[in-house]
């Protein structure tokens, strides 16, 4: 981790522009269209901004299959889940070809009903992100940049199920709460197209490779891909309203330790848009996540606040 942090930081020092000089400010804008960036799927551009969103989505009832504890078969009630998010994003641009970016995150996860919360427990996971992003091309309609990041993240774990069944079992160093540390290393490109006036569209692909959130996996490649169509009120019809619908799936496990396969969110912004260095907006979020205590998905929706200030 330290010799990975030690080049990122290298390369800074030898791409910094002293004079800090910008010659595109403001959100992003091609041809005649500015965009509605999300926070779900990033934009493709070198751009100075700080970012924050807070947000929580709740699952509905869930069904929970019989327990098996010390070779009882117990029968769970049902239950329900909720989760939270809190992201902060500063990006610098250094040159008008490159960007640094610091990010900090924090997920949790954890049942609200006794049922659900013995056999879900608690999952609180929180971690730094250091990248880069690289312009590769750009023309009036689209842009094309690449990104390298390196994150650090740590999962506590508080499983009240695995921990009886543990010690019923009589099994040695039995834990209640469990401490996950993981590093990654994780590549992409970013691409953003200007379709009209009022429409845009931002996709992004990346792979990544490091240690598992699974403490009894080696390490493992990853992917995580997504894409945005946004809509700008304010070019068609002079409202300050901008409006974005995103997705995004992953194989990294966001919300869980358990090797659950393939989760993905949705996102409708809803974004204040009057000023061309501010954006303000209000997600409507849906969470897919399978986990492998259940054959059906689960589904949670809820709702996020976030601020974006170009400068």
């Amino acid at each position: 981790m330290r010799a990975r942090t030690g080049m990122m930081l290298v390369l800074t020092l030898l791409t910094a522009n002293p004079a800090w000089s910008q010659t595109a400010n403001g959100r992003p804008r091609l041809g005649d269209h500015q965009f509605v960036s999300t926070d779900l799927v990033p934009d493709a551009f070198v751009r100075t901004y700080v970012r924050s969103d807070v947000g929580a989505a709740l699952a509905g009832t869930i069904h929970y299959p019989p327990v098996v504890v010390a070779g009882d078969t117990l029968q769970a009630l049902d239950g329900s889940l909720s989760y939270a998010r809190l992201d902060a994003e500063y990006q610098q641009k250094l040159r008008d070809w490159v960007a640094v970016r610091f990010a900090y995150g924090l997920r949790s996860r954890l049942g609200t009903r006794p049922s659900s919360l013995v056999s879900e427990g608690v999952t609180l996971a929180s971690g730094l992100e250091f990248g880069w992003l690289a312009r590769l091309h750009e023309s009036r309609k689209t842009a094309l940049a690449a990104s390298l990041a390196v994150s650090s993240q740590y999962i506590t774990v508080v499983d009240v199920k695995q921990f009886a069944e543990d010690v019923a079992n009589h099994v040695p160093d039995a834990r209640l709460i469990d401490l996950v540390p993981t590093v990654r290393t994780e590549a992409g490109l970013r691409l953003a197209w200007a379709i009209s006036r009022l429409f845009g569209t931002t996709v992004v692909g990346e792979g990544s490779y490091g240690e598992s959130p699974h403490r009894r996996d080696a390490d493992s490649w990853e992917y995580n891909a997504g894409a945005s169509v946004d809509f700008d009120g304010h070019a068609a019809w002079d409202i300050p309203l901008g409006v974005a619908l995103a997705f995004r799936q992953t194989s990294i496990p966001s919300w869980t330790t358990e090797g659950s396969g393939n989760s993905s969110e949705t996102v409708l912004r809803l974004a204040y848009n009057a000023k061309p260095d501010l954006l303000v907006a209000v997600d409507l979020l849906g969470v897919f996540n399978r986990e492998n205590t259940r054959t059906v998905s689960v589904w949670a929706g809820g709702a996020s606040f976030s601020m974006r200030y170009y400068f």
